[in-house]
């Protein structure tokens, strides 16, 4: 288990030895950015008859983007994106980031975002690849 709560967005990574200064203030701009920007991007959201926003995400070898983001109604129709999702877009890397810092790296990451906007609700799921091997030795015959 991680030694932090990483479910909420107000949480931020535990600093590391490895981590320099620089890093750990970008990863509190990127929550305090998020927070700021969270509510005005869900009134215009609902304004424009979103009901739900389904984000998804994929990244290895140091390389990750966000693959897909839907803006769906009541009636679950998909709508057109406001301005093309860049706000979206911004929005969600900086929770990623806040929540998964190096999600990319390695043999990255992958997951979905789910944003209910009547209910203020949103879900993550965040599933982390890695390499796993059993090792077996033998001697003589």
């Amino acid at each position: 288990m991680s030694p932090i709560d990483r479910s909420t967005p107000d949480v931020l990574p535990q600093p590391v030895p490895t981590d320099s200064p620089s890093l750990c203030e970008y990863y509190r701009r990127s929550l305090e950015n998020l927070k700021k920007r969270l509510p005005q991007v869900a009134s215009e959201l609902a304004a424009a008859g979103v009901a739900r926003v389904l984000v998804q995400y994929d990244g290895c070898g140091d390389s990750g983007q966000i693959e897909d983001i839907q803006c769906r109604g009541a009636g679950g129709e998909l709508l057109e994106l406001l301005a093309g999702g860049g706000v979206l877009k911004d929005l969600f890397y900086d929770l990623l980031e806040a929540r998964h810092p190096g999600w990319e790296d390695g043999e990255g990451a992958c997951g979905e975002f789910v944003w209910e906007l009547a209910s203020g609700s949103l879900h993550h799921e965040h599933h982390e690849r890695f390499t796993d091997y059993d090792t077996t030795e033998h001697e003589g015959l």
